[in-house]
């Protein structure tokens, strides 16, 4: 087999263009219902959780309404179109819409009668959104190749990647912190725990079972085989961004609102997060936005 049969077999992609491009829409369009009809608009959806939830919810669906879904519908149109480029729009999203869904699908407080509510109503949309993300990963990691990965320098990127895996590690700190304290004393200092058991174990292990250790993985990949493990990195640096900006707005939110839960120095490490989130994705596809713009 020559080398540019092997390539095309290389660049060949696992699902459908025009059915990657409809899941896309169709998980795009879910979001932002999800959003509209949550607490930061028609308030149809009555989540069961406490008022810092309700806030908390508020910041994630203004991050999914005004960041995840233009990325979702941009990707889906481009990609119906047979555009190359859309495939850095797609990788974005698929962990970011697995961890939306499954977390305001099961992160409820099912057994406390004192939270009254209708979102299992709803459970559809975010089977939907879940489905949706479990298609984009599959269909969009196979869509790169090593050429698409571009040069970079290695004094700058240690410099990076050890800023970046401080801070990654300060956000395990935290929430390391929380859970053993919660284990010898049974709650936490804001008393987050016992109001939303729930979702505050949720979350913990999301967080300490997938996102710091994707982190630190993304982190170790972008040192040593940034190449090879281009789309990877691009995949985790997605979830890093749209989660890191959704946990500031939360972050945002509950100070504004002067909420007794909120971690004390929480908004500054996911505000520093987010930024170092933004900078590593831009750092990523620099030289593609070069190039589009001297077209």
């Amino acid at each position: 087999m020559d080398d540019q049969s092997q390539s095309q077999q290389i660049n060949e992609p696992l699902l459908p263009w025009f059915f990657v491009g409809i899941v896309a829409l169709v998980s795009a369009v879910t979001l932002i219902a999800i959003s509209v009809l949550g607490p930061l608009g028609t308030e149809s959806i009555q989540y069961r959780t406490s008022q810092s939830g309700i806030w908390q919810t508020q910041g994630g669906d203004f991050v999914n309404l005004f960041l995840v879904a233009p990325i979702l519908l941009i990707g889906g149109i481009l990609h119906l179109l047979r555009r190359e480029g859309s495939k850095y729009f797609l990788v974005l999203t698929p962990v970011t819409l697995m961890y939306v869904g499954l977390s305001l699908g099961i992160g409820q407080e099912w057994g406390n009668p004192e939270y009254t509510g209708n979102v299992e109503n709803y459970a559809y949309l975010y089977l939907i959104i879940i489905i949706g993300g479990v298609i984009l990963l599959v269909s969009s990691l196979p869509l790169f190749t090593e050429r698409d990965a571009p040069e970079f320098k290695p004094r700058g990127l240690k410099i990076y990647v050890g800023v970046m895996a401080l801070f990654n590690l300060l956000f395990a700190m935290m929430w390391l912190s929380e859970l053993t304290q919660v284990i010898t004393t049974g709650d936490t200092t804001g008393g987050a725990y016992t109001e939303t058991p729930v979702i505050w174990w949720v979350v913990r292990y999301f967080d300490l079972g997938i996102t710091i250790p994707l982190g630190f993985l993304a982190l170790y990949l972008l040192l040593i085989k940034p190449k090879r493990a281009y789309s990877l990195v691009l995949l985790f640096f997605g979830f890093f961004v749209t989660l890191g900006t959704g946990v500031l707005a939360m972050g945002i939110i509950m100070t504004i609102n002067d909420d007794p839960t909120a971690q004390s120095g929480g908004l500054a490490i996911f505000g520093t997060l987010a930024l170092l989130s933004w900078i590593g994705l831009l750092y990523l596809v620099k030289d593609k936005i070069v190039g589009y713009l001297k077209r």
